[in-house]
Parts: structure tokens; sequence; C-alpha cells
């Protein structure tokens, strides 16, 4: 698969904002990434916004654009199905969707793109438990259809720390509960990792349930989560995202070759924790802006 040097025509006109949909979540993500770059531009360019579900915006997208930003898989998904040179951005798309939508591209790649995940790296999320439960010394977690791929990351990372990784493996025809049950038993913590939609919400419930029963902490991967019993989560909210794609955008557009093939982790992220679990299992819980400075100062500078 070819992909070229990420560099901007100036004589073509702005920037696209090309949204899955009208979603609240992806308009505070397209607001923020044009907000960050007219702060930090002098001279900014011309932004035009449409989403899949507004009439014409075929047409929109036809038109010539300096750069195209997709916001969320189906966008990125129509930006890559037509035969356009223009640079492309990807974000708010996970790294397994993002994959497949390149995978189903017959013909070799002619324009730049990059794309910046939805995903957390693991190392984050293992950061996160570990700064939640120093003594641990078993993390539990499940791995469906998508996230079994990160099963062999995720072994290495928790055995750097002495921990040991217990888990098991669910399938839309698995009883969840037999599968999990004795998981949650043998773990101090237990990891949730995003899979497929109807997996995610049958395996949260279970995890929530069982962890509650056993006195068990669990880590998310979104405000949700932890409102729904979890200790805490971490995720990167539209805000983050917004902010470190505006934040690239303005470094690319005084015509700076970016290498195409840009496939980044999230740098901002934010991290959710449940006061009264944290009471319920005995936890001293830091606050979240520490949690947050202490995995920021463990990572290495992203570009």
């Amino acid at each position: 698969m070819l992909f070229t040097v990420l560099m901007f025509n100036t004589c073509h006109a702005g920037v696209l904002l090309l949204l899955s949909s009208d979603a609240p979540y992806y308009r505070e993500t397209a607001d923020i990434l044009q907000a960050t770059v007219s702060d930090r531009l002098t001279a900014p360019p011309s932004f035009e916004r449409v989403s899949l579900d507004a009439p014409g915006f075929e047409d929109i997208l036809a038109k010539p654009h300096q750069l195209i930003v997709a916001v969320g898989s189906n966008a990125t998904r129509e930006a890559l199905g037509r035969a356009d040179t223009t640079p492309l951005l990807s974000v708010f798309t996970p790294q397994n969707a993002f994959a497949t939508l390149l995978q189903t591209k017959n013909s070799t790649i002619d324009r730049p793109i990059a794309v910046i995940y939805l995903d957390q790296p693991l190392s984050r999320v293992v950061s996160l438990a570990t700064l939640l439960q120093p003594d641990a010394t078993r993390f539990g977690t499940v791995f469906g259809p998508i996230s079994r791929e990160w099963e062999s990351e995720l072994k290495a990372l928790t055995a750097e720390r002495g921990i040991h990784l217990e888990q098991a493996y669910l399938n839309h025809n698995d009883n969840p509960v037999a599968v999990l049950r004795p998981l949650v038993q043998q773990s101090d913590l237990f990891i949730a990792l995003p899979d497929q939609a109807v997996l995610n919400r049958a395996i949260a419930k279970w995890i929530l349930h069982l962890s509650f029963q056993q006195k068990v902490p669990v880590i998310g991967f979104s405000k949700a989560y932890t409102n729904a019993g979890a200790l805490a989560s971490i995720y990167s909210a539209p805000a983050d995202i917004g902010k470190h794609a505006g934040e690239l955008i303005a470094a690319w557009l005084p015509d700076n070759p970016i290498p195409g093939q840009l496939q980044l982790y999230p740098r901002y992220f934010t991290i959710s924790t449940n006061p009264a679990v944290a009471r319920s299992l005995g936890i001293s819980l830091p606050p979240e802006n520490q949690l947050y400075r202490h995995i920021e100062q463990q990572e290495q500078p992203l570009p």
C-alpha cells in the first residue's frame, strides 16, 4: 500500500470537516479542532463543515480543499471511497475500524492519509490501573473478537510490572456469566477493553455486576462505564481529540511535509473516577488531575 507525503496545496480552498453525523460528540470535536487551529495561526484557513446526514454533502465533498478531516468511521469510509488525492486526516476512529477500512481498498492509495485513533494506548490503561491498585498482582481481562489482537501487548505490559494477567475469551454465542465469574474471582483488578458494540454492552453489564459482588475494582473506557460502577475510566473525549487534531493541522498548514502514513494515539485524554465505588472498596482515590499528571509524566512526548 502506497502512502505519499502529506503536503498542502495553498491554491485550494480551506479545510473540510466531514462529520459522520450531526451527533454532539462529532460537533464538539470539530468545534475544538477549529478553535485550536484559529488560536495557533495568525492567518487560519477557512473551514467548511458538513455531516453525512446533510442534504447535498456529496457536492461539498467534491469541491477542492487543502485538507479533509473525517470525523468518525463513517466519514472516513466515505472519504476513502472517493477517487481523490486531497490529504485526509481521520479522527475519532477506532484503530481496528481504520485498519479494516484500509484493507477494503482494492487499489493503491495515492493520497496522504493520517489518523488519530480513538483508542487509548494499552500502556496508558495499565499505568492507571497500577496507580489505583499499586499492590495488585493479578489483573483480569476478557478478549472479544476485536480486542484479542491486543493480547500479546497487554501480557507484555503487565509482565513488565510483575503482574500476572488472568484472561478469558468471549464470543457472541458464549455465556458471559460462565466466562466472567471465575475470571473476576481470580483478579485483583479488572480491565475492560472495548470490542464490538453488542459485545461491549453484554460484557459491561456482567463485569460490573460480578465485580460489585466480589469487591474487585474495574477500569473502564468511557464516562458511562465510570457512572455505571467502574472505579475509573480512561478515554479521549471529543475535546481531547479535537485539540490534538487542531495542533497537528496548525503545524502542517505552513507547507510542512508530513509523512502520509501517520498513525497516532490521542495525545490528550480524560480520567473519570467514581468516589462512591472507591469508598465501598476501601480504596484511597487520588484526584483525577493528579492521576493525569502521573501518567503524562510517564509517557514520552508524542509527535
